[in-house]
C-alpha cells in the first residue's frame, strides 16, 4: 500500500515540509472525502489532495489563523472548479475528435482488413502477369504519376502508344478482379 503522505519534499523548501506534513495530517481526511464525494476517482482524489496541500504550504504566511478551515476548503473547491473544467475541455475535444474520425474513417474490421489484403494481391499478380513494357508504362503512369506525354518522351514511344498500354493494363486488373470476385459477363 502506498504511504498516504505527500511527497511534499520534492516540490517544496525543506522548512515548509514540515508545515505541509502537518497540514496533511490535519486535513487529509477531510479532503479526500471532500473530493470522493464529488469526483468519486480516488487516484484524482489524492491528487487533488496533494495539490491543496502544497498550495496551503506554499501560502502558509498569508493564511488566516483564525479560519484556516475556510481557506483550505475554498482552495479545494477552487481546485474542483479547474478539475471540472479541465474534464469539460478534454470530453468536448474526445467528443468532436471521434466525431471527425468516425466521419472520415471507417471502422476496419477483419473481413474487411481480409478482403482487401486479397484484392491487393490479386492486383499485385495481375501486374506481374503484364507484358514488362505494358507493365513499366502503367506503374510510370498510376503509382508514379508521371504524364503520358512524359513517358512517351522517356521511352521514345508515342503518347497514342502510351494511352493503348495503360488501357490493357486497366483491362487486365479489371479481368483479375472479376475473376477473384467471381463476376462473370
Amino acid at each position: 500500500m502506498s504511504d498516504p503522505r505527500p511527497r511534499v519534499d520534492r516540490v517544496l523548501p525543506p522548512e515548509a515540509s514540515v508545515q505541509a506534513e502537518a497540514l496533511n495530517q490535519r486535513f487529509r481526511p477531510a479532503l479526500m472525502s471532500f473530493f470522493l464525494r464529488r469526483i468519486h476517482n480516488f487516484a484524482e482524489a489524492e491528487d487533488l489532495t496533494q495539490d491543496v496541500i502544497v498550495r496551503i504550504s506554499e501560502r502558509a504566511a498569508t493564511i488566516d489563523a483564525s479560519r484556516p478551515d475556510a481557506y483550505v476548503f475554498q482552495i479545494a473547491a477552487n481546485l474542483l472548479r479547474d478539475h471540472w473544467r479541465r474534464s469539460k475541455v478534454r470530453t468536448s475535444y474526445e467528443l468532436e475528435t471521434r466525431s471527425v474520425r468516425g466521419a472520415w474513417m471507417d471502422e476496419i474490421d477483419p473481413e474487411r482488413a481480409l478482403q482487401s489484403r486479397q484484392a491487393l494481391s490479386t492486383v499485385t499478380g495481375a501486374i506481374r502477369t503484364m507484358p514488362e513494357r505494358t507493365r513499366t508504362i502503367f506503374v510510370l503512369f498510376r503509382l508514379e504519376h508521371m504524364k503520358q506525354r512524359e513517358i512517351a518522351d522517356l521511352l521514345g514511344v508515342s503518347v497514342r502508344t502510351v494511352e493503348q498500354h495503360v488501357t490493357r493494363a486497366s483491362l487486365i486488373l479489371r479481368d483479375s478482379l472479376r475473376d477473384e470476385n467471381g463476376v462473370t459477363e
